[in-house]
């Protein structure tokens, strides 16, 4: 029973003095409940309010600090596209001064040890007979300019024909078929990275690298950016070196004409002076070569001296030198031959040249198209160009007017 209750009933229930006070107090005590509700229920949505603001910091601290991530990721991104931007002129202009193809390797090889270092760094070049080993880092030097891999071979060849800088996880993800049948068991390089070199559709070459030390941001961005440069250097190597071979080249027979021919014929003897050195000259001309293009007619003539030039650029070493001196006459650096091991080439050329079906060769005078040759030495016949020159035309002068089909050797410098 509440106090009301008990108040109520010891005044008998009938003083509306109590019952005054009974509803007061029911007033009272029930705005006091409402009171003390409404303040509880306040302070619940203060601590809502709290826990949503403090969610809400925590939320935004998140994003605050992932968006600086992503703001001073992207600073450095912008700077290491500044520095490659920064290095573009200045790679073009060190590989625009590289004019042949064994410089501008050396070039592309320090650029890459820069911007990408690898440990195995493998740069090839497009030969007509496939992609050779020409340059490199942690290789074996042995397959350098000596192995070949033909187009379409291997990952090498399979790269060259997608023309797309390749990682070896793409060429992995190739079906069985691919790589048992197009790659083979074995490669002559494996490698991380693939980049073909092409231009205008022509292969020009290929850079591998394996054991990359570090990766560069905007890998990908990178390597293209290499790949059309290089491309374009060793295009241009192209033309100018096709250029070059027409200006040195003589027309017809394919071999060095005279200007070329002396300026590595004063180089060779400047070298031979400084180290002591040997070299020989081998000069010849075909024996009555007039005879047979006046028999069989100056195009016959012609294809004999195609047919020449091709011997000497097979019967040759890679250090010697053929040239058309003039006419039917032709001309042979030897570097560090001496006088006898000249002679002994000489007569083994002869041997080949004897040998060789020539046309109509038959009709010449003395049944066979051969030639008269002259033997100079330095230092022994001359310690100059003009002055070894002249002893080799002395000599094969001597040879013509001992009947002809044979080498005879300088005796010594001739008087100018």
């Amino acid at each position: 029973m509440s106090i009301w209750s008990e108040l109520f009933s010891a005044t008998g229930g009938s003083s509306p003095a109590v019952t005054h006070l009974a509803v007061y107090g029911t007033t009272l005590l029930a705005g006091g409940l409402g009171y003390l509700g409404g303040k509880l229920r306040a302070r619940s949505e203060l601590r809502d309010v709290q826990q949503n603001h403090e969610r809400a910091q925590r939320h935004y601290d998140q994003n605050t600090s992932r968006l600086q991530s992503e703001i001073a990721s992207l600073q450095d991104e912008i700077t290491e596209i500044q520095k490659l931007l920064r290095c573009v002129p200045e790679l073009a202009q060190r590989l625009s001064a590289s004019e042949d193809v064994n410089t501008t390797c050396e070039q592309i090889l320090n650029i890459l040890q820069t911007m990408m270092p690898a440990r195995r760094v493998c740069i090839f070049i497009a030969k007509k007979e496939g992609y050779v080993p020409w340059i490199g880092n942690g290789i074996d030097e042995r397959i350098l300019r000596t192995e070949v891999i033909p187009y379409g071979h291997g990952k090498i060849g399979w790269v060259g024909e997608r023309g797309m800088v390749t990682y070896a996880s793409q060429i992995n993800d190739q079906t069985g078929l691919v790589r048992n049948q197009v790659f083979g068991a074995s490669e002559l390089l494996n490698a991380d990275i693939y980049i073909p070199l092409a231009h205008s559709g022509n292969a020009l070459g290929m850079i591998t690298l394996a054991q990359l030390d570090r990766r560069p941001r905007f890998e990908r961005q990178i390597l293209g950016a290499l790949k059309d440069l290089f491309s374009t250097t060793l295009a241009e190597n192209r033309a100018f070196e096709e250029v070059a071979h027409r200006a040195n080249r003589d027309g017809l027979t394919g071999l060095y004409n005279m200007t070329f021919f002396r300026q590595h014929f004063e180089i060779e003897v400047s070298k031979a002076q400084r180290n002591g050195g040997t070299l020989a000259v081998f000069m010849l001309d075909i024996d009555h070569f007039k005879h047979y293009n006046d028999t069989n007619g100056h195009m016959a003539g012609d294809e004999v001296l195609r047919r020449v030039g091709r011997l000497f650029k097979e019967h040759t070493r890679a250090v010697d030198i053929s040239a058309r001196y003039g006419g039917e006459e032709f001309i042979v650096l030897a570097p560090a031959l001496t006088r006898e091991g000249a002679l002994h080439f000489a007569e083994r050329f002869r041997t080949v040249f004897l040998a060789h079906p020539f046309l109509h060769k038959e009709s010449q005078p003395n049944g066979t198209v051969s030639f008269s040759g002259g033997i100079a030495a330095y230092p022994v016949d001359g310690r100059s160009v003009d002055e070894l020159i002249r002893a080799a035309d002395a000599a094969l002068y001597v040879a013509k007017r001992n009947d002809r089909n044979q080498i005879v050797s300088a005796s010594g410098p001739v008087a100018a």
